[in-house]
Formats: structure tokens, sequence, C-alpha cells
């Protein structure tokens, strides 16, 4: 995926000569060094692998710069993006914040009310002495059900899903939240009770970016280890924007309305009007999030055990299908217990280029399969892989509930999934505003266009592939251990904009 910063487009713009296109560096972007002020993790699950082990999630976060930041930290479940837990970190310079998911037998839905038995959800739990609003209390916090729809409120559903990081606003060194924040010589802040939401509303300043963040997802009893960094936005947001822990914003739809996406040699910037979709920013970020084509590796080694699934999270999907008819780029509304399902077309490989489906056409090569394959029902899911040809017969690595399959013959190679297939190539597109759109030829040798057209292609992604190898046990100096390893790989996520 083409991506990149404000400090490397204001180089390539300059390189180009057209520093003088209006707002080009401000826009909203995926940002090419990890750095930004909205990251977006793909993927938690406190769910149980293939041995019945669960999984815990790790999570970071860093402040990268000399000022104190404040953050709101949101848990969305994956079938809906309904939110299970949100609340407000500060960071003071240079500092970072740390905390684990892990499984919870009982859940209480609210403060003071007796807990579920056997609800099987998720809990958020930290060490970390940063000040936070709420307080955390040292057993950790359940995730809650509470927004979830009557008839699929099961606390099950909090198990898996992602999470979002927003910076809401910065504070000057002599403020009251800044110097309350600040860690002291002991490492720890030096009044959290000082920190409060009236405060950190009045003092507010404007976001200046530079977070970055990662995920670890491991089981403990069964061994191995995914890990993935969060994908940042940059420019997310000029105006400060502080929010008390009980709002439900900041959102992507608090996103300046205008987005930056690199497409070959060209800057395209559009500026997104109004919509049905919840306001400008929605679209912009689903704008520089669009991807068409998803490509990555699988392997289904028996001797192994080997697993691969593929976690792939719409992080905007659910401000387009909660509405009837669903909104463009998805095609279908959310249905509880249904999901909203959208196709995809598929084109497997083994490692010596050999594919079971003829390609025909003047396409670029490899070209999406003339039939859907499995549709993707849920914000976030996982897809596994399963051989015909000797290999895995089936993989969900990370057991989730939000599951399909690809079969394939082959028990080793790479995989293209495209969301737009050879019938309809125009299924999951999001149309620029009339006229809205400028576009940059960053070798300068094409002078700017404004005022056009543009449609991009695919829908808004981010993910990555696990892959899992076992041995029951191997013996070294005559002792026996457990041989289990993962390994987890960014998705090659290739746009489309004509």
């Amino acid at each position: 995926m083409d991506t990149f910063n404000k400090k490397s487009l204001c180089v390539a713009l300059g390189a180009a000569g057209v520093l003088g296109a209006a707002g080009v560096a401000q826009a909203v972007n995926v940002s090419s060094d990890g750095l930004g002020n909205v990251l977006i993790y793909p993927y938690y699950t406190v769910n149980q692998d293939v041995n019945g082990n669960n999984f815990n999630t790790l999570m970071s976060v860093v402040n990268t710069t000399a000022s104190t930041k404040a953050i709101k930290v949101r848990f969305r479940e994956g079938k809906n993006s309904v939110e299970v837990l949100d609340f407000n970190v500060f960071l003071s310079p240079w500092d970072v914040w740390t905390a684990a998911i892990t499984p919870t037998g009982a859940v209480a839905q609210i403060p003071g009310q007796q807990a579920i038995p056997g609800a099987g959800g998720a809990s958020i739990a930290t060490a970390d002495a940063s000040c936070t609003i709420p307080a955390f209390p040292a057993g950790g916090v359940p995730f809650r059900a509470l927004n979830l729809e009557s008839g699929d409120n099961n606390a099950a559903r909090t198990t898996e899903g992602y999470f979002e990081v927003f910076e809401m606003a910065t504070y000057r060194d002599v403020s009251v939240t800044a110097v309350n924040s600040k860690h002291t010589s002991a490492g720890v802040p030096l009044d959290c009770s000082k920190v409060t939401d009236v405060t950190a509303s009045l003092e507010q300043q404007p976001p200046s970016g530079g977070l970055f963040g990662g995920l670890y997802i491991l089981s403990p009893a069964g061994g191995g280890m995914f890990s993935q960094p969060a994908t940042a936005l940059a420019n997310f947001k000029r105006a400060a924007g502080y929010f008390d822990t009980g709002s439900t914003s900041p959102t992507y739809g608090d996103a300046d309305g205008v987005s930056n996406t690199i497409f070959g040699s060209n800057l395209y910037q559009t500026t997104w009007g109004a919509t049905p979709a919840g306001g400008s920013g929605f679209n912009a970020v689903t704008a520089v999030l669009m991807t068409n084509t998803v490509t990555n590796e699988y392997v289904l080694d028996l001797k192994a055990k080997s697993q691969t699934s593929w976690i792939i999270t719409f992080p905007t999907k659910f401000n387009y299908v909660n509405s009837n008819p669903a909104i463009k780029p998805f095609t279908q509304r959310y249905v509880s217990k249904v999901g909203a399902c959208e196709a995809f077309y598929g084109v497997v490989f083994n490692r010596e280029e050999a594919s079971p489906q003829t390609i025909t056409g003047t396409d670029f090569s490899p070209q999406p399969g003339p039939l859907a394959g499995p549709s993707m029902c849920w914000e976030a899911q996982s897809i596994g892989f399963g051989s015909t040809g000797g290999g895995t017969t089936s993989s969900n690595v990370f057991g989730s509930a939000n599951h399909n399959n690809i079969s394939t013959p082959y028990i080793s190679g790479w995989s293209t999934l495209g969301f737009n297939g050879l019938v309809n190539p125009s299924e999951h597109t999001l149309v620029g505003t009339a006229g809205g759109t400028a576009i940059i030829d960053l070798t300068g040798v094409l002078a700017p266009l404004t005022g056009q057209n543009v449609t991009y292609y695919g829908l808004p992604v981010v993910g990555f592939a696990a892959e899992t190898f076992q041995n029951d046990a191997i013996v070294v100096g005559g002792k026996t251990f457990l041989s289990t390893f993962g390994a987890s790989f960014p998705h090659h996520a290739v746009k489309k904009i004509q």
C-alpha cells in the first residue's frame, strides 16, 4: 500500500514543485512511518486455539513527543463494531501505556451489578502508572455487552474484535493536566486526582501526532505469539477535541473531511461533502483505507500441523451498514446474527506458479475469479485456508466465531483476494464528491489537475496473516519441549483509483 506522512509528502511535493496546491499536506492519510494521531489495531482475541488454550492480547501505545497528550482508547467487538469499553489515558512526554486483554468467566455489565457466571467475555487490566479516567481497579475491567442488540447480547461477543486510539488534545507544560500527569523520579505521575475531565477540557490544545503502537496475541499455555503494528492515521484533525469517557466521540467521523491517497505516481486529494454516512470524516478515513485487492501467503503443512488465517477488519464498516439500505462502498445492511455479508473473489497459487483458476481476459494478472467466494460478513473476521491436496483441511488459528474458510488444492502458496469481480467490476466503490478531487503528479512532469471526479475501488481494510507451526514435542539434550511457533505478516494491499 502506498502511504505517506506530512513530512514525506512535503518533500515529495517540494521536489515536484507543487507545494502551492491548497491544503495538500493537511489532509488525513495513512502514515508511512507508523506515527500519527489515530491508531487502528486490527484485532484482539481471548478465544481458544485448537488445543483449547486461551489467547491473551497485549497492547502498547507510545508517545514519541515532548507534549502531554489525552487519548481515547476504544474497544469494538468484531461482529458490528459495537463499543464494549472506552476510557481516557494521559500520556506524559515520551510515555508508553500498556495493557493486557484476557478472558474472564464472569462479566459485570455495570459497576456494582452482580457478575454473570460463565458469561465468557474479555477483560482488560493494566499495571501501568499513567493517569486514566476512570482509574483502573487492580483486578481490571470486564468488557461490557450493554450496547449489543437484545437478540445477540451474550458477553462472548466481546472475546474478539479490534480497537482504536484517538489523540484528542495536547497540553502546555505548565498546565495542571501536564504537571500532574508527568512521571516523577519514582516512576509515577505527580497526582492523577488533579487530572480531571473538567481540567482536561479547559486546558486542551490541538493534537500534534507522533503516536505509534502495537499488539501481541499469545497463548501462554500453548505457546506461539503473533505481533502487528497499529495502522496510523496522520493529519486526522487540526482542532483539539477532548471528550469524556461517557462520550461516544471521537470517531472517524470527526476527521477533517479531506483525504490524501497516493496511487501510482499521483496524489489524489479529495474533499468530501456531508453525506448520509455520518459526515465527511468517515468518507475521508474510508478513502485512505480503501483496498481493491489483498495479497499474502498461506501454509498448511500436515507434519508441522500448520494453519493459516487472515484477519480482515473493516474499521469504518459499521457506519455504512447500519442503515437501510447500506451505503457504498458496502452493499448489504447489518442483520443481527447474520452480519452484513460482502462478496469477495479469490485466486490461490502454490509456490510453483500453479493455480486451479483459468485466467482469461486482458486485465492485470492475477485476476479475481469469475465467481464470488465465501462472504465476509463481519467487521473483524478470520479467513482460513484449507487444503484439499493433503495439507491441513481447515484453519482457524484464533478460534474465531467470525470465520469463513477458503479451499485450496495446495499445501502452501499465496493468494489474492479481491473485492470486485469480472462480472461486477464496480461492486465495491466509493465515489468522490463531484469535482472534489485534485490530482497531483508527484513526478512534477504534469501540472496539477483540480475539479476532478474520481472513484475509489474496494473496501477499507486493515489486517494481517497468521501462520502456526506445531510439533507435539521435541527432545533436546534428553529433555522434552513443546515446539509451537507463530508468525504474522502484514497484508499487501493494492489500491485502485480511477
